[in-house]
């Protein structure tokens, strides 16, 4: 599933209980949970997999997290345990977060949960034996934060990003941080907000996902056809789409981008 097209992820597909994951005993150090995946883009080729997922309680066996992955819980609840120091880090509906790749942690559920995943795993990418950070990255709480505080958090990694889009309009007014950037440098994740602007139909330059935190965004397809996502809408680009994108008064996203060097 490699369209170049713009796909708008239902947070309750139909499908998503029709069948369950096959799941092996190993990974659990509770009883195997029922779980079921709706995938809505897979790329084997460059270790790229989005989707839809719930699951009912369970614990994970403690372990390097296997890929990056960007996720938010639509709804329920987790805690993430550090293996190496104890610490649990909670999430909640609603929050968007990042797990690192090599992050040794150990993933407790009690009750049902459903998330939107955006997973960087390439089938010739090594687990780095020391993580880029040591902890989940929580988006949602660093824009809180953001909201009362001009100084970004202290432990987070933080770069300012640039426009790499062809402008139909004036110039923009748009800022954004990298909140995550994988070992490989090919995957991160951050907040991008912006005031009014509009760009030319060219090919998207990255595959990226795209969380609405508030406002709205507009997308023009190649034929023509208006997408518009609005808070609470998710959607993904793949790289080489084309498409022009436009804001009409302001928007807020969260986001995760894989650059694809193919």
């Amino acid at each position: 599933m490699s369209d170049k097209k713009i796909i708008h992820l239902n947070p309750i597909p139909q499908s998503l209980a029709q069948i369950a994951d096959v799941l092996d005993d190993k990974m659990f150090e509770s009883p195997i949970p029922k779980q079921h995946s709706h995938p809505y883009y897979e790329d084997d080729e460059i270790g790229l997999y989005i989707g839809v997922r719930n699951t009912t309680d369970m614990v994970a066996k403690p372990s390097p997290y296997a890929g990056d992955e960007f996720m938010v819980l639509l709804e329920g609840q987790a805690c993430i345990k550090n293996s190496k120091t104890g610490e649990l880090e909670r999430v909640n509906a609603g929050e968007a977060i990042v797990i690192p790749n090599g992050y040794d942690c150990q993933w407790q559920q009690n009750g049902y949960l459903q998330k939107i995943f955006f997973i960087s795993k390439h089938p010739n990418q090594i687990t780095p034996v020391v993580p880029t950070f040591e902890g989940i990255i929580n988006i949602s709480e660093v824009h809180q934060r953001a909201t009362t505080s001009t100084k970004p958090a202290s432990n987070i990694k933080v770069n300012m990003i640039g426009d790499s889009f062809i402008m139909k309009t004036g110039k923009s007014v748009k800022k954004g941080q990298h909140l995550y950037q994988s070992h490989s440098g090919n995957f991160f994740s951050g907040i991008w907000q912006s005031e009014q602007f509009e760009t030319q139909q060219q090919a998207f330059p990255r595959n990226e996902f795209i969380y609405i935190e508030s406002g709205e965004l507009v997308c023009i397809d190649q034929d023509h056809q208006t997408h518009k996502f609005t808070k609470g809408d998710a959607l993904f680009i793949p790289q080489g789409t084309i498409c022009h994108w436009r804001v009409d008064q302001s928007v807020c996203t969260f986001y995760a981008v894989l650059q694809s060097t193919n």
